[in-house]
Order: structure tokens, then C-alpha cells, then sequence
């Protein structure tokens, strides 16, 4: 692969879902300038297309086939002299992520370390294979364990501040059950249908209302650090703010009620049973 090969792939598996793959197989899809500079393209691509309401990323495999999610940060870039590239922030791509309305899904069927890991914590929903194999390095790596994209402030509040000082001070590598034990995935699926899986679920939320969607990850982003009263009035007062008017629950029971009458009805040429 050139050096100015594309880093990212970007593919519409299902309808209203957009798939980003780190795509530098060669280099254990290591992050640097380039494929942030494409990730934060494809960011501003997603977040302006209407038609795109989830959106998951994941890493391509080995070149002998091992699965793979990403390395980290390329270590090797900071050798090489600057460019006259104009430099992008990994921190600012990484935060974009976070802050987005849309939801994202990292996919992550293997290695998954440091950099890349602080990658998958700044998104919505993670899923992970038995194969994945999730670290920070940090402080084996820089001589501190913080982590400029965020890894330790996002850990601490996703796996409780123990088991992220575990995590952090020793480097330990957790599969794929032990970080849906932790916390620290959402899911696991078996590594045939990882991202089968991961797309059923990325099209479950594509089928919602899509500003429904919306103002349901603002408010949860809203009121993550307030006390509970004025989170609870927040969302009295949030579709009113937002213009969005709710179905009454009636009509939900209305619906539910018809629902199942007709899974009661007969089909066409049923004998009637006594």
C-alpha cells in the first residue's frame, strides 16, 4: 500500500447505515494523520447526510487473516519528519465522536489497544468479539496512563474508577467476556456473526424516529452530570423545547390493542377448532 493509499473504507451495508473500516491492514491499522484526516471527512459526511442515522466503525483483518480493530496511535509517524500536511487533532476527531447525534457502534472482532481503544469508548454503543482483546497502554508506553483522547476519563465513568485503575496501572488485556463482565462492551457475539449482529442492531435503531433519536441522545448527554430533580425536569421540559410532539398513550395502546387482534384473526382457511 502507497503512502497515500486510502485509510478508511466506507461502505452502506443496510439501509440508513453507514460502515467505516480502518484500513491499513499492513500497519495493524495504525492511527495516523491521514486516516484521521479521512475519519474526521467521513464524520462531517455522516453528521450531513440525512439518510444516515446510525453509523459503526471497525478494523480491517491482518494481512494472515487475524482479527484486528486497531493499534493505537502510529508510533512510527512521530519518526518521520513533518510534512507540509496541514495537521489534523486526533483529540478533536476523537471528541467529535463523542459529542455526535447520531449514534455510532464500534465494532471490534480483535486486538484493540491505547489509542484505539480511547477511539471505541468516545462511541454510543460497543460490540465486541470472544477474539477481541481490549488494553490501554499508556503508561507502559509514555510514562503516563491518562491518555490525551480521553482514555482515562471515559474508562473511569464506563467500568467504575477500580476496575479503570486496574485497567490503566497494569495494562491487562481483557477478551471479549470479560469486557461485557466489566462493562466495558455493551454486547458479545460469536466471531462468525460479529458483525451480522452489530448490523441488526445498528438497523433496529435506524428503524427509530429519527429526531425522536436525536433529542433522546442530546438529553441523555445533557444530563449525565446533573442531580436527579433537575435531570427529571429536564425532560418535562425537552420536547417542548425541541418542537417534537408525542403520541399520546393511547394511541399507543390503540395500536398494541389492534396489534394483537389481528395476531389473534384466523388466518385464510384455518378450520375453526373445537
Amino acid at each position: 500500500m502507497s503512502d497515500d493509499a486510502p485509510r478508511l473504507r466506507i461502505e452502506r451495508p443496510a439501509p440508513h447505515v453507514c460502515l467505516l473500516t480502518l484500513d491499513r491492514p499492513e500497519a495493524a491499522n495504525a492511527l495516523d494523520q491521514q486516516l484521521f484526516a479521512e475519519l474526521d471527512a467521513a464524520l462531517t459526511g455522516i453528521e450531513s447526510d440525512p439518510d444516515i442515522r446510525v453509523w459503526l466503525i471497525t478494523g480491517a483483518p491482518r494481512r494472515d487473516g487475524r482479527p484486528w480493530f486497531s493499534a493505537g496511535a502510529d508510533l512510527k509517524e512521530a519518526l518521520q519528519p513533518e510534512t507540509d500536511r496541514a495537521p489534523v487533532d486526533p483529540a478533536r476527531v476523537v471528541e467529535r465522536i463523542a459529542a455526535m447525534l447520531k449514534p455510532s457502534i464500534a465494532v471490534v472482532p480483535g486486538f484493540c489497544t491505547t489509542g484505539a481503544l480511547e477511539l471505541i469508548l468516545a462511541c454510543d454503543l460497543r460490540v465486541a468479539g470472544h477474539a477481541a482483546q481490549l488494553s490501554d497502554w499508556h503508561l507502559k508506553a509514555t510514562g503516563l496512563g491518562i491518555g490525551r483522547w480521553g482514555s482515562a476519563a471515559r474508562l473511569s465513568r464506563l467500568v467504575g474508577l477500580d476496575k479503570a485503575k486496574e485497567l490503566l496501572l497494569t495494562g491487562t488485556v481483557v477478551d471479549g467476556a470479560e469486557a461485557l463482565r466489566i462493562g466495558l462492551v455493551n454486547r458479545l457475539e460469536t466471531d462468525g456473526e460479529l458483525m451480522e449482529r452489530s448490523l441488526e442492531l445498528a438497523s433496529t435503531i435506524a428503524a427509530m424516529p429519527p429526531r425522536g433519536v436525536r433529542t433522546t441522545m442530546g438529553f441523555l448527554a445533557l444530563q449525565q452530570d446533573m442531580p436527579l430533580h433537575e435531570a427529571l425536569r429536564w425532560a418535562e421540559l425537552t420536547p417542548d423545547l425541541m418542537g417534537l410532539e408525542l403520541r399520546p398513550f393511547r394511541d399507543a395502546g390503540t395500536r398494541f390493542a389492534d396489534r394483537s387482534q389481528a395476531l389473534l384473526r384466523p388466518a385464510p382457511g384455518d378450520q375453526p377448532t373445537l
